[in-house]
């Protein structure tokens, strides 16, 4: 239901004496047969028990008093089996409509709902120790959609990105590069080169127990400042970094800020220590530091260990803090898989009961996992798949569409927009999901161009494109009083975006844009196929074009909050 006419549904009908102090909105549902309305009331049902009266009555009295005036969105009002039904004055409300996405064009959808409020949202967060594989893609793919629509809500956006850079698995891919690496530089993607020896550190592993002490000693040494290995460590981070950046300008990501694991290690034990002196960590008998967490009705969680190493939770407490502190942000927000759902609960507890208020304001936008057909991915064993690898198969399967779609095209162009249909079949595909599920990828079926996928809308702003570079000149026209059916859809999926992405907005939900987007295309397909437009008469020819633009308009702005490039041709 779209807010502004609910309100003018709930303006008429408070007008009735019967109904002013009724809460209207609880009774409103939109009908599933257009015939019965675009809005319909179930109040009378309600009033039944109350007047002693049937709802067929009930509904017929309110009914013949509701008085509509001319400049309502409403056109009639009818009583039917007890309910009371609204029909809109679509041609006021295609009125409406086209002439404000024809005035917005880019912004149309956007508001300032957040404005003067500075968020942050981190996400993405690979360890430099391998390559980005599918789950970083639908991590980042969520975080970046979430910063584009909270951005076109008017709020002030920063997007974060935290690296793991320490800790035992960077640990056994220096190992695995100092037992066989011999010295040598990238001869591939440096983060492909440097996850060749994690890889093969696990792999040697199960054949030599061992070197798990090895890895061990390698990280306390690490620790406590060995410059040798000080020097490996950034010589191979830099490696992993460089082909992050790749990757990321592959996907059309940029942030503003990035953390890093290990410039919170310091810093995080002297939280460790300051919770100690608060009382809200204690010692255990072999050294290590305790959060206490149980009266606050979760477990209790390790900050520090016995040996004085630290864990991800004593870096991501001072990281919280320094987010907060630094850059004076209303709210947090953590894009993290859901297996951390507890883990999370209790960094934001306790860095609550450090005295940051605003830790209430943290929040997890929490993910399932990204399953493949042929099973569970695992970079340990070397059969993750790796974000670039799904990226060049895309692309090469959606190639094959393009070169038979445009044989006359030349190599250049043909790659151009295979890796453009690509990249949007794997975000679609990654964000159109509510979050908290699982995913299972199939990469021959989210790069067809029919369905619900992201070639599919891209497809559907191209032909938008197309009918307009046809009709060659032709005049903005808003009216049309003699609407079909397949017009009427068009409009009212049309005058819902600005909400939508309002919905997004608030609750955190880039998947309603996927949803959205979707629903318009198809509307607009069978719009295509029952309404012509170049061939009708002038007047209808050019209202049919302004609707043509509209969509196209806000296809455009649907799929640019998602992270996907419109194209000119497919």
């Amino acid at each position: 239901m779209n807010p502004i006419l609910e309100k003018e549904v709930i303006r008429l009908m408070k007008r009735i004496d019967l109904l002013k102090h009724e809460k209207i909105e609880r009774t409103l549902e939109v009908p599933s047969d257009p015939k019965f309305g675009d809005l319909a009331s179930s109040v009378c049902f309600l009033l039944s028990k109350k007047l002693k009266k049937s709802p067929n009555q009930i509904a017929d009295g309110i009914v013949s008093n509701i008085r509509i005036p001319k400049i309502s969105l409403v056109d009639k009002v009818e009583a039917k089996n007890g309910y009371i039904n609204f029909f809109f004055n679509l041609s006021k409300l295609a009125e409406l409509v086209l002439r404000r996405i024809t005035k917005k064009k880019s912004k149309y959808g956007s508001s300032q709902i957040g404005k003067g409020r500075r968020v942050m949202v981190e996400f993405s967060q690979p360890n430099t120790n391998k390559p980005m594989h599918i789950g970083h893609a639908r991590n980042t793919a969520l975080g970046d959609s979430l910063s584009r629509i909270l951005s076109f809500s008017g709020f002030e956006v920063i997007k974060a990105n935290y690296f793991g850079d320490i800790g035992l698995h960077i640990a056994e891919s220096m190992l695995g590069y100092m037992k066989w690496g011999k010295n040598s530089k990238p001869n591939k993607k440096p983060d492909h080169f440097v996850g060749d020896f994690y890889t093969r550190y696990y792999k040697e592993e199960e054949k030599n127990p061992e070197l798990v002490d090895e890895a061990r000693d390698l990280l306390k040494k690490w620790e406590n400042g060995d410059k040798k290995i000080i020097k490996l460590w950034k010589r191979m981070r830099e490696w992993c970094l460089k082909g992050f950046e790749e990757t990321y300008k592959r996907f059309g990501i940029k942030f503003d800020v990035y953390f890093f694991e290990s410039q919170f290690e310091k810093s995080g034990k002297r939280i460790a220590e300051k919770l100690l002196e608060k009382g809200i960590a204690f010692k255990t008998e072999d050294g290590a530091i305790v959060a206490d967490l149980e009266k606050h009705g979760l477990p209790s969680c390790i900050i520090l260990r016995s040996d004085g190493t630290s864990l991800y939770s004593t870096k991501d407490l001072a990281l919280g803090m320094e987010k907060f502190e630094k850059y004076k942000i209303e709210k947090s927000i953590y894009v993290v898989g859901s297996e951390q759902n507890l883990y999370l609960k209790q960094i934001f507890k306790l860095l609550e009961l450090l005295g940051y208020e605003n830790a209430k304001n943290c929040y997890h936008l929490s993910y399932g996992l990204v399953m493949l057909p042929e099973g569970k991915m695992s970079s340990r064993k070397g059969t993750a798949v790796f974000l670039d690898d799904m990226l060049d198969e895309l692309k090469e399967l959606a190639y094959k569409t393009v070169s038979k779609n445009n044989p006359n095209l030349s190599e250049k162009e043909k790659n151009e927009i295979a890796e453009n249909v690509g990249l949007a079949a794997l975000k679609y595909a990654l964000i159109r999901v509510s979050p908290e599920k699982n995913i299972l990828f199939d990469k021959n079926k989210v790069v067809k161009f029919e369905g619900n996928t992201g070639p599919y809308l891209q497809y559907a702003h191209t032909r938008c494109s197309s009918i307009l570079k046809k009709a060659g000149k032709w005049k903005i026209n808003f009216e049309n009083k003699k609407m079909k059916e397949e017009e009427k859809r068009l409009i009212m999926k049309l005058f819902e975006f600005p909400e939508v992405v309002k919905s997004a907005s608030k609750d955190l939900r880039p998947h309603y844009i996927c949803n959205y987007a979707y629903e318009l295309a198809t509307l607009f397909s069978e719009f295509y196929h029952t309404c012509p437009v170049i061939h009708a008469e002038e007047n209808l020819k050019n209202f049919r074009l302004t609707l043509v633009s509209a969509v196209k308009q806000t296809l455009e702005n649907s799929l640019k909050l998602l992270g996907i490039k419109t194209l000119k041709r497919m």
